[in-house]
């Protein structure tokens, strides 16, 4: 080890290389900002919801910012957004009830004490309503008032009726409920329900003040105006709206076809409207509109030809198209995901969806018109596998159409049973028999066969061969699997498949020896409860996933924790027991408890490490060592930016190592701190970054390149030993300190690394500056 190590310190083939790469331990969240549903106006930025994500628009540069947990907000899934402009305040409410007020576009107060309130009431808020320094949410039970200067909960009313919308006029505050009108005098004590007066029986959707006067949708019927006098309501417009909104001297009401604009008190403008949105806002000349998947727009209105001139267009982040996150898969450097999902009993009934990002920009296969040439609603997406032969070739399997054909990202066919070996569900029902063609996982093996499993028919595993032929293949072990959800291949060529439903779950293995067509020496065996190291018949109440590891061993995912198959040479012996991870307590017990064995693990994925990230159902996502003893990590939407609990998808770069972290509501990724280690050193892939390493700098400095487990040891310009340590598969990290925890002096320093038998070596360097 030492003559390798001195060779490589006089080598001379040293070359400083500059990489811009996330940092370890980053996070970014890669959520969806399509489908906008709301704007507020402010200023020179217009904030905008898009699939409960929230963006702004600079009208002056035309840059388009998003934020999200780590960058300003507090969580996910926002409801609504209202703009005070005395307080440049933004005021952020989440469907959980969680509040933010981001101020100046720059800082952010959290309130969640509303959110974490326990209450036998519905929390639920229903609108915001702005007045002076204070916001008033509309909830399921009353009015929550927040005072916009002080940055805190001032008051709740409990009026014991779901309100609506609020409106503050006069010294009064309006409250529109299912119950009718309710009215409070700000100089009462409201916090005593007694003090609120029911004035009106009529039910009003939304109540605005507009010329200083009260203003009332009544949905399916049309706009009022209210006197506050007498509670009795002056028709203005009939018809019905889905919104009533009022900026400035401008009061609009509209359902996305029909668009009443009272450009000022006197005078009204009523039109039909060829862009369809839901709602609008106005400032400084310019209607602002939320055009769902078209995007935000920016628009004039014309008086004399009453017409809308669009001057700004189409504007969404570079963003997944939804925050539908159920199957991911790596192709090269692009990353596919599918849309859709399978219950313990049915399917999602999600509309179809295919996403993918190649080099940070976001596309999505076609899923309109698909319906016009199939007869069947394009939905239930489980996964795809792109061509060997032509990348430009996808096929996208769904939970009752069949197999789909795409090109280019636009439908191409569809394999079902009149053109393939596929199976219906209900052969015998004539009108069901086209939706119940349930395809889950695909694969395909070493000769560029496609293996499909096909659930609930007598021909459970499908291939269509590489000539475009198909074969259809029957075992008695599988009887009638209701959903076979994964399909993949082990380095030995042995199909693996799983059925993850709740009252029909189980492993299948198949060792097919290669032959498609002769399946006299097939192999097959379908385990649902196995028996663990102990001898103990295991009831694993579902299986999730399904993964092989870097060196052969199967890792299942469990409504039980995680089961571990080694050996599996052996599977198919009736004495074959799997392995459940006994991690001690360190207590001094000689206890230990089995890995997660309390939490339902829904997806596993394997790091350059060999390390293990597993998924759970409500408790986030964990990070395990090798033989998942060691618990390196556990993240939650608690202590990261993970959006929510509930892991749908996990999947891990092998060369850059970044995490891909699917959730019920949305993507984030977290940089992984391993690669997969290369077969041998070379020179020019092995380097340093960030290098060099500024003055300031407190994060970690990553060497990559590396083969697997490299002994790895950095040393200054005299050759003294600095710090030292082993690669996590191929990347090495370091702190910038030396052995006894100081940071190291400015110089140069010389990273020297070996492979584990000392049979190879290679050298970068470090600029430290100080």
């Amino acid at each position: 080890m030492k003559r390798i190590l001195t060779l490589l310190f006089f080598s001379t083939i040293i070359t400083t290389l500059a990489f811009a790469q996330q940092a370890i331990g980053s996070w970014h969240s890669l959520l969806s900002y399509h489908n906008v549903s709301k704007v507020e106006p402010a200023g020179e930025l217009i904030y905008t919801i898009g699939n409960g994500g929230l963006f702004s628009y600079d009208k002056e540069d035309e840059s388009v910012s998003t934020y999200c947990k780590e960058n300003l907000l507090n969580d996910t899934n926002i409801k609504d957004i209202a703009y005070s402009k005395p307080n440049k305040t933004l005021v952020i409410v989440y469907n959980n009830g969680n509040i933010d007020l981001l101020v100046n576009d720059s800082e952010v107060y959290n309130l969640p004490d509303y959110m974490n309130k326990n209450m036998t009431q519905d929390k639920t808020i229903n609108s915001i309503s702005l007045d002076e320094d204070n916001a008033y949410l509309s909830t399921a039970f009353g009015i929550v008032v927040i005072n916009l200067k002080r940055q805190e909960i001032a008051n709740s009313y409990i009026l014991n009726v779901g309100v609506n919308s609020c409106a503050i006029n006069e010294g009064k505050i309006y409250a529109a409920s299912n119950n009718g009108l309710y009215v409070g005098h700000l100089d009462d004590n409201l916090l005593d329900s007694k003090n609120w007066k029911r004035e009106a029986l009529t039910v009003f959707s939304k109540i605005v003040v507009y010329d200083e006067k009260l203003i009332g949708n009544i949905s399916g019927t049309g706009i009022f105006k209210i006197n506050t006098d007498s509670y009795l309501s002056e028709n203005m417009i009939s018809g019905h709206y889905t919104y009533l909104d009022k900026y400035g001297d401008k009061m609009m009401a509209g359902n996305g076809d029909v668009l009443a604009l009272w450009d000022n008190p006197n005078q009204m403008y009523y039109m039909d409207m060829p862009i369809n949105f839901f709602s609008l806002a106005y400032e400084n000349g310019m209607y602002w509109a939320p055009c769902n998947y078209e995007g935000l727009r920016g628009m004039r209105f014309n008086k004399d030809n009453r017409e809308f001139a669009i001057e700004v267009s189409s504007i969404t982040p570079n963003s997944p198209k939804r925050n539908d996150i159920y199957n991911m898969r790596l192709i090269g450097d692009k990353l596919f995901i599918t849309g859709g999902g399978v219950s313990s009993y049915a399917a999602f009934e999600r509309q179809g969806l295919v996403m993918s990002m190649d080099n940070h920009t976001w596309n999505h296969f076609q899923d309109d018109d698909i319906w016009k040439t199939t007869g069947l609603n394009y939905k239930d997406i489980i996964d795809i596998v792109e061509d060997p032969n032509d990348e430009r070739r996808h096929y996208v399997s769904s939970f009752g159409q069949g197999l789909y054909e795409f090109y280019d990202g636009k439908y191409a066919n569809r394999f079902t049973y009149d053109n393939s070996t596929l199976e219906s569900a209900v052969p015998d029902d004539p009108e069901a028999k086209p939706a119940y063609v349930r395809i889950g996982g695909m694969s395909w093996d070493k000769s560029n066969n496609l293996w499909i499993v096909n659930s609930n028919v007598q021909n459970a595993i499908q291939v269509m061969k590489a000539d475009g032929t198909w074969k259809a293949l029957s075992y008695s072990s599988l009887d009638n699997p209701t959903f076979l959800k994964e399909c993949m291949f082990d380095r030995y060529g042995r199909l693996w498949s799983i059925s993850s439903l709740e009252f029909d779950y189980g492993v299948f293995c198949l060792d097919y020896n290669g032959t498609i067509d002769n399946t006299t020496d097939d192999k097959h065996k379908f385990v649902s409860n196995f028996i663990n190291q102990d001898g103990t018949q295991l009831s694993h109440k579902g299986m999730n996933c399904i993964v092989e590891d870097l060196n052969g061993v199967i890792w299942i995912g469990t409504a039980q924790g995680p089961i571990v198959l080694n050996n599996t040479s052996r599977f198919f012996e009736s004495s074959y027991r799997c392995t459940q991870v006994k991690v001690p307590r360190n207590d001094g017990t000689n206890l230990a408890d089995f890995l997660l064995a309390n939490d339902n693990i829904t997806s596993i994925a394997v790091d350059g490490g060999n390390r293990k990230w597993l998924g759970t159902a409500g408790n986030g996502v964990y990070l395990v060592s090798e033989d998942g003893l060691e618990t390196i990590e556990h993240f939650t939407k608690e202590n990261s930016p993970l959006p929510d609990n509930t892991i749908t998808s996990l999947l891990v770069h092998p060369t850059s190592g970044l995490v891909y972290i699917g959730t019920d509501k949305g993507l984030v990724t977290y940089q992984g701190d391993a690669t997969e280690g290369a077969d041998s050193y070379e020179a020019s892939e092995v380097y340093a970054y960030p290098n060099p390493v500024q003055s300031g700098y407190t994060g970690v400095i990553t060497v990559t390149g590396l083969m697997r487990d490299s002994d790895v040891k950095i040393v200054n310009v005299a050759g003294e030993l600095v710090f030292e340590g082993t690669s996590v598969g191929g990347q090495f990290t370091w702190n910038g300190c030396n052995r006894s925890g100081k940071r190291v002096p400015s110089g140069v320093y010389f990273v020297l690394a070996s492979d584990q038998n000392a049979k190879e070596g290679v050298v970068t360097k470090i600029v430290m500056i100080r």
